[in-house]
């Protein structure tokens, strides 16, 4: 195995707590969630993320992981885009866009795999930085009676922008992770949604 260098991109419901308990009718709720899940996925497909991703649907949250080819245009601006699409359409989220190694089979996208045998295990990656990084971002960011959180919006790792050749305009706060920074990116311009 080696490890390679990759980003991450997720997507998280960040009211789905709220929605769960607010909403009266249970199948209210099923299909937002569901709705939620289907328009990140087609989101994504439009992000024209290289052809080695792969997608990870965790319920609160959708996930997606790719190698660093270093030819990734506009990804940026799609991310940014994408999380204002998911606003537009009554979704407050947290959008993170992270970077890190990942530990893969040479030449090979990640496994994706089910185990036959009880316990049955789910194996959705070997060690991965940006999965960690995007996990532990979209932690922070979540608000409740005891912790602040940094609250929705897109967050990028420093080391994502980096790997980018891009830099934050008007040296914005670094907010701490575990083992990683991210800058809170504005939303985008009612306009450019």
């Amino acid at each position: 195995m080696i490890d390679e260098d990759a980003f991450g991109v997720l997507f998280s419901y960040y009211e789905v707590e709220d929605d769960e308990y607010g909403l009266e009718e249970r199948a209210d709720f099923v299909a937002r969630f569901v709705s939620f899940e289907e328009l990140v996925l087609e989101l994504l497909r439009g992000m024209e993320l290289p052809a080695d991703h792969h997608i990870v649907c965790f319920g609160h949250a959708v996930y997606a992981e790719f190698r660093d080819v270093g030819d990734c245009p506009e990804l940026f601006a799609r991310l940014r885009k994408a999380s204002a699409q998911l606003s537009g359409k009554g979704f407050v989220n947290v959008t993170v866009l992270s970077h890190g190694s990942r530990w893969v089979l040479p030449e090979q996208t990640p496994e994706l795999s089910l185990s036959d045998a009880a316990p049955r295990v789910v194996r959705l990656s070997r060690p991965s930085e940006p999965l960690r990084r995007a996990l532990g971002a979209e932690t922070l960011a979540h608000r409740d009676e005891h912790l602040e959180g940094w609250g929705p919006g897109v967050y990028v790792d420093t080391e994502a922008l980096e790997s980018l050749g891009r830099t934050p305009k008007n040296a914005p706060t670094a907010l701490l992770a575990p083992g990683a920074q991210f800058f809170r990116i504005p939303a985008l311009p009612v306009e450019a949604r």
